[in-house]
């Protein structure tokens, strides 16, 4: 994706679990405008204040795309402040997830009667074969290795970032660290996948997640939601990645 103005729209697209916005993002941790923090609500310029360097300019740009998508929907410009796990706290009726990745943020966000979202965005380069006995299960593993070796880095890349999503869509429900280890992801070439939860503590649940993927230029994004009727109790309302570089930097 060519360089373009530091937090102006990249684009807005619909998707099938939502409408989806990406912001550009400055390679460069210098303190964001003055000008572009004008555009967030007052509570979140405060909030913003407090940050420094990455941290500032990803929360910045990942509000703006929020309000950028909401804004389709006819939202109002209402703050979109974090809850006490660092989960953006969307409008009622709303469902969205925020994911980051050096020069893009993007928001997914969908009326929440939906179903609630995760989303991630992960970059193709540079490969990590490395991580894949922490990312993966030993059936996973075993299905990765039995792959021409220049399909595993990008089938490995595809079960991290949904894992992410994942853990974005499921953790301010469970409100606890979800490991790699309680999620199974099935790929398919239709750029659809399916996940089945292997959760610690067996009364957790039970949950019916969707997932869909597509490739950007030189990235691939993620995308999953629980299905409506396939959860009890408050409402998912944010999202926070737990890996440098997929998290939402409050």
């Amino acid at each position: 994706m060519a360089a373009m103005t530091p937090f102006s729209t990249a684009f807005t697209q619909a998707v099938q679990f939502g409408l989806l916005t990406a912001v550009h993002l400055p390679d460069d941790p210098s303190p964001v405008p003055e000008q572009v923090l004008a555009r967030l609500p007052e509570a979140e310029i405060e909030h913003a204040r407090t940050l420094k360097g990455y941290r500032q300019v990803s929360f910045v740009g990942g509000r703006l795309a929020l309000h950028e998508t909401l804004g389709q929907l006819r939202m109002p410009n209402d703050p979109i402040l974090c809850d006490d796990h660092g989960c953006p706290i969307m409008p009622e009726g709303m469902a969205g997830s925020i994911s980051h990745k050096r020069t893009l943020a993007i928001a997914l966000v969908a009326r929440s009667r939906h179903g609630q979202l995760g989303v991630d965005l992960e970059d193709l380069n540079p490969e990590r074969m490395g991580v894949a006995s922490k990312v993966l299960r030993p059936e996973e593993l075993a299905e990765l290795q039995a792959l021409p070796p220049e399909r595993q880095w990008t089938s490995l890349l595809l079960r991290f970032s949904f894992k992410e999503a994942v853990y974005k869509v499921l953790n301010p429900q469970l409100r606890r660290y979800i490991d790699f280890q309680e999620a199974r992801v099935h790929l398919d070439l239709d750029l659809t996948a399916s996940v089945d939860l292997h959760l610690k503590d067996q009364e957790e649940g039970p949950f019916s997640l969707d997932g869909r993927y597509q490739w950007m230029e030189g990235r691939v994004l993620t995308m999953v939601r629980i299905r409506p009727d396939a959860h009890s109790g408050a409402p998912l309302n944010g999202n926070k990645g737990r890996l440098k570089g997929s998290s939402e930097a409050p």
